[in-house]
């Protein structure tokens, strides 16, 4: 929900960055006082530069990842540990510590359609009214850990162990889960008992327990009357499934935690063996011939404007793209590399054919109903100016309160199978006979397929969308379809990364699909009318028709609203996956691309398939694992280089 625009100092216009205009009061002091605000440099000749000395040519890095985002930051701060590594770490944003709205947790809607978004958008969707659906994405260092909801999931081991059974050799559940830990710094809050002994305690990625609204404490209250168990810890591996409040990365301040602040401290982004160039899209890989007819990817072609000057820079080791699921995909497009067919139609000339790239889109998806609240339960008042000054003050000085929200507050997870027509919850599909009357997943999984997500305020079109009655308080339950059936594509419309790339996640388009996101709504319906939540709602403004209207809409009228406003939950996966080459696979278990010896890919578009739950946490488990797999094969060759000298 955009909060209110009069917040001193949290300016609702764009971002001020450097180049764009004057920062504000607020915003220069903020900077004056937080050399986090500086990171990075714009400038391609003071970071390319920077490799001198540190590698065996000018401009040349050990490493170089293109993409400053929720992986890209944790590679690069892994890999300098070595002071004797270079390494070139290029974003297409600025720091996302010049950017208020990303340090505070509730002001994350505020950077839609902003310098800070990339702001792409689908193609028209067939089953959804063919609306072309909003897709941000973070376009700044943190990429969309700076602009998520924060949510901190580990989601089922089975999701994991499912990776590795399909060929993603090393990426099951017992190799990631050391790095959950590894990664997480878990603050303990009095007010929600858990196994803390589960829970990574040194780790530089903070997480915790944010301030809770009053309707959204009662909708988890209301979950076990309703068949869902409370579960206080999704992120237990024996019991993923259950009704809470979320964890998210906010900090012990009350701030929230990217991965550009967590893994990119003072002491990280100043190391000379670290440069950081931002403002700077990668727009091409240079590839060149290798040993056995591979490529070898000399270095990435770099400008900071469309039809600007180019710069290079060049890779002695690896060149790592950590670009997200539909900025990695695009630049190996524009690049020459995919299938060859695709390539020839926009004019790319070909250099490595890999029909797997682009394809196998997931996303998870969300069908919501919009509930009036009583007045004083919910956070809608954000929006108002001068009733926002009380929660702006508490947040400036105890990191508590309204702000300190991430909005996105509890989550329900469960079976669609389990849910029978009225919205009751069995023990078993045979048992439910509800809409759902096909396998989810594999035989014994237990893994959860469904998510019913609660807010405190009212989140219609990515809150872009006023509620009717401004002065009143708002409640949104959605129905989240978790291991879509339904797969898109990313491709390209010409061979530059400064257009916008074709996004086609073809939602819906499997009838499965449809009647998983219809169980999830009959399921919401049952537990709006479950006390306690029941006593704090009074009434739903959408769909149209009131409450009573709600309780006996059709599944074709569930449906029917559903393709007029739902929505991406921004999880987009698989697009360069992890996988046998001839069965679509991107890459290897080692992460190379397919017919290269040193293009590497690490970020969401390599997991084999979606993750039941949300997945920021495992895509920085991914990144933890790959920076230690890297510092392996530096120590191999370092060995065989100590052992040739001999």
């Amino acid at each position: 929900m955009p909060l209110s625009s009069f917040l001193p100092g949290f300016s609702a216009a764009p971002p001020r960055y450097a180049g764009i205009s004057e920062p504000s009061v607020y915003a220069t002091l903020a900077h004056a006082t937080d050399p986090d605000a500086h990171k990075g440099t714009a400038d391609p000749n003071e970071a390319l530069d920077a490799g001198e000395g540190l590698a065996p040519t000018a401009q040349q890095f050990d490493y170089v990842i293109c993409g400053g985002g929720t992986a890209g930051c944790v590679l690069a701060s892994r890999l300098t540990e070595d002071p004797n590594v270079s390494v070139l770490l290029i974003e297409a944003g600025e720091s996302d510590q010049k950017v208020l709205f990303s340090r505070v947790p509730a002001g994350w809607a505020n950077l839609f359609k902003t310098p800070a978004d990339w702001a792409f958008s689908t193609v028209p969707q067939p089953e959804l009214s063919n609306r072309s659906l909003f897709q941000p994405r973070g376009k700044m260092l943190g990429g969309s850990s700076a602009m998520n909801a924060q949510i901190y999931q580990h989601c089922s081991r089975e999701d994991y162990d499912a990776w590795e059974a399909s060929g993603a050799t090393g990426w099951g559940w017992l190799d990631l889960k050391p790095y959950f830990a590894k990664a997480e710094g878990f603050t303990p809050s009095a007010a929600h008992k858990i196994d803390e002994s589960m829970r990574g305690k040194e780790g530089v990625w903070k997480t915790g327990y944010p301030s809770t609204s009053p309707v959204v404490a009662a909708w988890v209250k209301s979950g076990p009357a309703c068949g869902v168990a409370h579960n206080p810890d999704l992120n237990i591996e024996t019991n993923p499934n259950g009704i809470t409040r979320f964890q998210a990365t906010v900090d012990s301040k009350g701030q929230r935690s990217s991965t550009s602040a967590a893994y990119l401290p003072p002491s990280v982004y100043t190391r000379r063996n670290l440069s950081i160039l931002t403002s700077t899209r990668c727009s091409k890989l240079l590839l060149g011939p290798d040993q056995d007819g591979q490529q070898r990817c000399v270095g990435v072609e770099l400008q900071q404007e469309r039809n600007g000057k180019t710069f290079v820079a060049h890779a002695k080791h690896d060149v790592i793209l950590s670009l997200g699921a539909f900025g990695t995909p695009q630049l190996l497009l524009c690049s020459g590399i995919g299938a060859k067919d695709k390539l020839d139609a926009v004019g790319v000339v070909p250099k490595l054919d890999l029909p797997g790239v682009g394809e196998g889109l997931k996303d998870h998806f969300l069908a919501g109903i919009f509930f009036r609240a009583k007045n004083g339960t919910s956070f809608e008042f954000l929006k108002s100016q001068l009733r926002t000054i009380p929660s702006l003050i508490r947040w400036l000085m105890f990191g508590t309160g309204a702000l300190a929200s991430n909005l996105a507050e509890g989550g329900a997870f469960l079976r669609s199978d389990t849910i029978a027509r009225d919205g009751s919850i069995s023990s078993s599909a045979t048992e439910a006979k509800g809409i759902v009357d096909f396998p989810i997943n594999a035989s014994g999984s237990t893994s959860a397929d469904l998510e019913i997500i609660a807010a405190p305020v009212w989140y219609l079109n990515h809150a872009m969308t006023p509620p009717p009655v401004p002065s009143a308080d708002y409640f949104t339950m959605a129905s989240t379809i978790l291991k879509p059936f339904s797969t898109g594509t990313v491709g390209i419309r010409t061979g530059n990364v400064w257009d916008e790339p074709l996004i086609d996640p073809r939602y819906l388009s499997d009838e499965r699909d449809q009647k998983v996101l219809l169980a999830g709504l009959h399921f919401l319906r049952r537990l709006s009318q479950t006390a306690p939540l029941a006593d704090l709602i009074t009434g739903v403004d959408l769909p149209t028709g009131g409450m009573q209207g709600f309780l006996d809409a059709t599944d074709d009228e569930l449906l029917q609203h559903s393709r007029e406003t739902a929505e991406t939950i921004y999880h987009p996966f698989s697009t360069a996956r992890i996988g046998d080459r001839t069965k679509g696979g991107v890459v290897d278990p080692d992460l190379h691309v397919y017919g290269t010896t040193n293009l590497r890919i690490c970020d969401a578009s390599v997991f084999p398939d979606a993750v039941s739950g949300h997945p920021q946490a495992a895509v920085v488990a991914v990144a933890e694992k790959f920076a230690d797999m890297l510092k392996g094969e530096r120590s191999v060759r370092n060995a065989a280089g100590a052992t040739a000298r001999l």
